[in-house]
């Protein structure tokens, strides 16, 4: 799909509440979007064909295997219509992480595919 077909149908686009992107749009192909609070009416709106977006790939996983939702392939959404983000966890290497921050490490390196990885500082 190109990236004018794409911006012909309504884009379900979530809501930052935030005065930092105040009437500014980051990833938002459609000129015809509706705005949403939460992912899970963003989820839901696309469940019921109202429009298209972007979603976590955890959170649509069993909606793509079960043929509920299918992926669009185009440029502008990244190869392959993934996009991918970079996530880092800074500290101080004098210090030891506390528990919740151990925590937090290990779930970022799983989310990644690396496991917990005891090698990485």
């Amino acid at each position: 799909m190109s990236t004018p077909e794409l911006a012909d149908h309504i884009q379900i686009v979530l809501m930052d509440p935030s005065p930092r992107s105040h009437g500014r749009d980051y990833g938002v192909l459609s000129q015809r979007k509706w705005r949403v609070g939460s992912q899970e009416a963003k989820l839901a709106l696309i469940r019921a064909g109202i429009g298209w977006g972007r979603l976590p790939l955890w959170l649509i996983e069993q909606d793509l295997v079960e043929e509920r939702l299918v992926q669009l392939s185009a440029a502008a959404l990244g190869e392959n219509g993934t996009t991918k983000s970079w996530v880092y966890l800074a500290r101080r290497l004098d210090k030891p992480l506390l528990p919740a921050a151990r925590c937090l490490r290990s779930a970022l390196l799983t989310g990644a595919g690396l496991g917990d990885t005891a090698g990485l500082r």
